[in-house]
């Protein structure tokens, strides 16, 4: 199934994270599941509409996200980022950064919002909607992981979402590692996803045969393997041997610098769709067997062939469910949903505790440092204490430290703008 169209990258200031990601993956996920009672004694991390996320579910997240390889392989795959994530607060083990925690905690509140405006639209997830759910979610995963891997692989940086093997983690991999209340929450929020974007979307039989015969591309799977050379004029070289007849793999175990393919004549394997490798090597329909190139690599310094070696059409019947997605994830219908959530937090009633900032319009905002002048003056030959000397209050990079949130602290709130 062909990975469907990331119309988010988390995480995004500004509005319930970018509108909680477009109704897309969203890393960070708080469904229905993970709601406190009225029962918890700690005050909760946010409350929405009466509904509350206590701060023990948040630091669940914190959690798995900060000290677990398939945590941040989950936020590597879904934010495209390569760098590593600055989780850890300045406190040191056992906190986290504050605008770590910011987005994590945003994310869960536009999550929120968005089961709460599927129930105003009377929409409900069945339990075959659910199993369904979490396929698309794992393919989607796949394809991010893999392009993820590869982007690690292409930089020569090391990757979370690699395995000890050297092999990629599948998507399964990862849901099978996390915990099960957040794993459970990725596919109810998934799913809800998809209903809130089906919702007024056409994706009748005759909807998804004509977008499949007009976009037969993105459902065509093309084997490619490459070969690298030093210079423009060996790569001019190698192409004229293949044309002449030697075969492409031949010529990539023979003459390749690329030493992770090479003794596989170049193969890179079949994860990609015609599509992707029209718009990255800027070809249209190239044909099997033919030698594409000599391309220069980005990077400089060498010169790359490509080929496709085989390509597979998916049938209808295979291809239907990507299609669905694709109609899905239209920019229109992201952008159709994303206004519906921004004009119902309009009028919603949002409070955070302020250990971690305050709601202002449709986002978190962390908390300010105290001024300098507000430090407590310490004893003589002593270095001065700040007002809060733990790592669970100050502003934007401090630490937040999960036991935060006991006491008796008022929530700031803001309902409408």
């Amino acid at each position: 199934m062909v990975p469907r169209t990331i119309l988010m990258r988390w995480p995004r200031a500004g509005s319930i994270a970018a509108v909680k990601r477009l109704l897309t993956l969203s890393v960070i996920v708080l469904a229905a599941g993970l709601l406190t009672t009225a029962c918890n004694v700690t005050p909760p991390a946010a409350t929405i509409n009466g509904a509350t996320i206590s701060v023990s579910a948040l630091n669940d997240q914190l959690r798995s996200f900060n000290s677990t390889q398939v945590g941040h392989c989950l936020l590597t795959a879904e934010t495209g980022q390569t760098s590593q994530f600055q989780t850890q607060g300045a406190g040191g083990p056992g906190t986290y950064d504050m605008a770590f925690t910011d987005s994590i905690l945003e994310n869960s509140v536009g999550n929120e919002l968005a089961f709460q405006l599927a129930a105003s639209k009377g929409l409900s997830v069945s339990a075959s909607e659910l199993t369904t759910a979490q396929q698309n979610f794992v393919a989607t995963l796949n394809g991010e992981i893999s392009a993820a891997a590869q982007q690690a692989s292409q930089s020569g940086t090391g990757s979370y979402c690699v395995a000890a093997s050297g092999q990629p983690l599948t998507g399964d991999q990862v849901m099978a590692a996390l915990p099960a209340t957040i794993r459970n929450a990725l596919i109810a929020n998934y799913a809800v996803d998809e209903k809130l974007l089906a919702d007024g979307v056409d994706i009748s039989d005759a909807a998804i045969s004509s977008y499949y015969a007009a976009n037969q591309g993105l459902f065509t799977a093309d084997c490619v393997s490459r070969i690298v050379t030093d210079t423009q004029d060996l790569a001019n070289q190698y192409v004229v041997q293949i044309n002449a007849g030697a075969a492409f793999s031949d010529v990539a175990k023979a003459h390749s610098i690329d030493t992770q393919t090479a003794s596989s004549g170049g193969a890179l394997g079949c994860s990609f769709t015609q599509s992707q490798v029209e718009q990255a090597l800027q070809v249209r329909s190239p044909a099997v067997g033919t030698p594409i190139g000599p391309i220069a690599d980005t990077s400089g310094g060498a010169w790359v062939i490509y080929e496709i070696t085989s390509q597979q059409v998916a049938s209808l019947s295979d291809a239907r469910s990507g299609v669905i997605q694709q109609l899905l994830q239209t920019a229109a219908n992201g952008n159709r949903i994303a206004t519906e959530i921004q004009t119902y937090a309009r009028h919603s009633h949002v409070s955070i505790d302020p250990q971690y900032g305050t709601w202002k319009g449709q986002g978190v905002v962390a908390p300010v440092a105290p001024p300098a002048q507000y430090l407590l003056a310490a004893a003589s030959g002593q270095p001065q204490t700040p007002l809060a000397v733990n790592s669970q209050s100050g502003g934007p990079g401090s630490g937040v430290a999960p036991g935060a949130g006991s006491g008796s602290t008022p929530t700031t709130s803001s309902s409408g703008n």
